[in-house]
């Protein structure tokens, strides 16, 4: 894809790693968390050599004992070049600790250390990965050694869908990237998701329309509400409540979110008619007005309720809506008594 110019970020990392141009330090950051995890891979790829366990190690989360971690990077490799050591969302480039700070001093010429710091979503809102006021994100940055990873625009984004689609070797239609842009948004694991769904869905074709787009693919919302009652299907609540806090992180309408949770159950309603009225199944989706590609997934939520408990959700998506029209609740209120109804049901 077409890379983003920054004094360093992802366009500067790939031409370092092309050029097998390493270094001994590596911070990672930003809020393009597929980026992220692929330039990582990227960069173990190179630099730890296959099942070499013994030169390679890994730590994660804000527990991490720094002693240990300096120890282990002032030690020499074990019949190997290099030794590499991974820290992932230590919290460090916000609050570094002092002795961190100078253990990087020490260690040894052999050992690449690599940070990766993303941005993460707390209850608070969105909170950086790294603070550039820190000490110790200007020491990498001084370093050349702190790299920016974040959101490309949409051409990047158009650029990289279209090399993506068109390693298939099938043409493509011209509005397929930008058709597949406004199904999925902007998160780049949502996109290579939908991608991957289009390329299995078109496997066989001549070609991959605007059609197929918008048969297969459906919006970060829509999908999180066809999960969210996925998992109330199954009677898993934890899954449900985190699928209803990803809703709310889309910062999407509670009354656009009512009626795609109210549109749900009546699709589920209509395979269940269809169902028992005995309709023959290779109608379904086109009656139901689903893709075929999804008919499974519906019908066995379907199936999970009775004709009598599709209903009543169905009408209390209604009432819900109802309640924010009349001013009897407000919108973010009605929302979370019709999600709090469904769990409580389930």
């Amino acid at each position: 894809m077409a890379e983003k110019k920054a004094s360093r970020g992802i366009f500067q990392l790939k031409k370092e790693l092309e050029a097998d141009d390493f270094k001994q330090l590596y911070l990672l950051y930003g809020s393009e968390r597929y980026l992220l995890r692929e330039y990582k891979k990227k960069l173990l790829s190179a630099l730890v050599a296959e099942g070499d366990d013994m030169n390679f190690t890994a730590f994660s989360g804000d527990k991490i004992d720094i002693p240990s971690l300096l120890d282990l990077a002032r030690t020499i490799p074990f019949l190997s070049e290099r030794r590499v050591i991974l820290v992932e969302e230590s919290g460090f480039f916000v609050k570094a600790p002092e002795a961190l700070e100078e253990g990087l001093k020490t260690i040894a010429d052999s050992t690449v250390l690599i940070f990766i710091e993303p941005d993460q979503e707390k209850s608070t809102g969105m909170v950086k990965g790294v603070d550039k006021r820190g000490r110790l994100y200007k020491f990498f940055d001084k370093a050349e050694a702190a790299y920016s990873f974040d959101i490309p625009d949409d051409s990047d984004l158009i650029s990289w869908i279209t090399g993506r689609l068109s390693s298939t070797g099938l043409p493509i239609e011209k509005r397929v990237p930008e058709r597949l842009l406004d199904a999925a948004g902007r998160d780049m694991q949502s996109l290579e998701n939908e991608m991957e769904k289009l390329i299995s869905y078109t496997m066989g074709r001549d070609r991959i329309l605007v059609k197929d787009v918008e048969d297969i693919c459906i919006s970060q919302v829509e999908e999180k509400v066809f999960e969210m009652i996925d998992a109330l299907s199954s009677r898993d609540k934890k899954k449900s409540l985190q699928l209803y806090s990803d809703l709310l992180y889309l910062k999407e309408p509670p009354m656009k979110i009512i009626a795609l949770i109210r549109r749900q159950y009546l699709i589920l309603l209509r395979i269940k008619h269809m169902q028992k009225d005995g309709t023959p199944r290779n109608n379904f989706a086109r009656l139901a007005g689903v893709s075929p590609y999804y008919l499974k997934r519906y019908e066995a939520q379907a199936n999970s309720c009775s004709y009598e408990q599709l209903l009543h959700y169905a009408d209390a998506g209604f009432e819900a809506s109802i309640k924010i029209q009349q001013g009897v609740l407000s919108d973010r209120n009605s929302l979370e008594q019709l999600v709090l109804m469904l769990l409580s049901d389930n």
